[in-house]
């Protein structure tokens, strides 16, 4: 039990047999400690040496030899209260330095119909009120049924969606379809804002869509201050447009 408790404090295995030895040999030479533990005494002085530096034994000399004695066991108390004070001075210090790592955004490429379904489900997954923006209507085009489904799941989840749709024809009758929808409010955008590529946010999520009918995918970027920039600039924007 004393082993354990000892080693608890920062003494090693053979530190810590020495000290109890010393505590019961009083003063003794090296020899005596070599016969008393069975470590050898090359050893023994790399030890007395450590013991020293921790403050856990001391030594006399009586006719040029070294009798090396252990401190008493009350004193080990002092010292472990000597050093959480030293600890403790530098504690602030120590802190201030401290910078925990920041998150690294997470950046991924989903290709192709499954990876833009992928998407989809995240957005169910998340239960965030959604933002998207440049929104060609193309998505019932090349997903086909799926995004019906989806958008039904949406509406019983009651994740809100704020969309943008661009004033071209087919994005204006996209714009119509999603004005039935609950939990829907929509706007429009100037034509020349027309383009393959649409923009959500959700959660702490960006996506870029990209509605090539041959071959579309999305990018994702996972890091919440972006995200959070980018709903800013939504609602900036979705302030400045009509509602028809």
């Amino acid at each position: 039990m004393e082993i354990e408790k000892l080693k608890e404090i920062g003494l090693n295995e053979k530190e810590t047999k020495v000290y109890l030895a010393l505590l019961e040999m009083g003063d003794s030479l090296v020899s005596e400690i070599a016969k008393k533990t069975g470590i050898n005494r090359s050893l023994l002085y790399t030890i007395m040496s450590d013991l020293e530096k921790k403050g856990m034994v001391s030594y006399i000399l009586k006719n040029n030899l070294r009798y090396y004695r252990a401190i008493e066991p009350i004193k080990i108390l002092s010292i472990l209260k000597e050093k959480e004070k030293n600890f403790s001075s530098i504690l602030p210090e120590l802190i201030k330095l401290h910078k925990p790592k920041e998150k690294k955004p997470v950046v991924e490429i989903l290709e192709g119909r499954e990876g833009i379904k992928t998407i989809l489900n995240d957005v169910l997954r998340q239960k965030k009120e959604w933002f998207a923006f440049n929104v060609p209507g193309k998505g019932p085009e090349i997903l086909g049924f799926k995004v019906h489904s989806f958008e039904k799941e949406r509406q019983k989840m009651r994740i809100k969606l704020n969309v943008m749709c661009v004033r071209t024809e087919e994005g204006i009758k996209r714009g119509e379809q999603f004005s039935r929808m609950r939990y829907t409010r929509v706007r429009y955008m100037p034509a020349t804002y027309e383009s393959p590529a649409s923009n959500w946010i959700y959660g702490d999520r960006i996506v870029i869509i990209f509605w090539y009918k041959e071959f579309p995918f999305a990018i994702r970027i996972i890091d919440k201050n972006l995200a959070e920039s980018y709903k800013n600039y939504f609602r900036v924007l979705w302030s400045t447009l009509s509602i028809k």
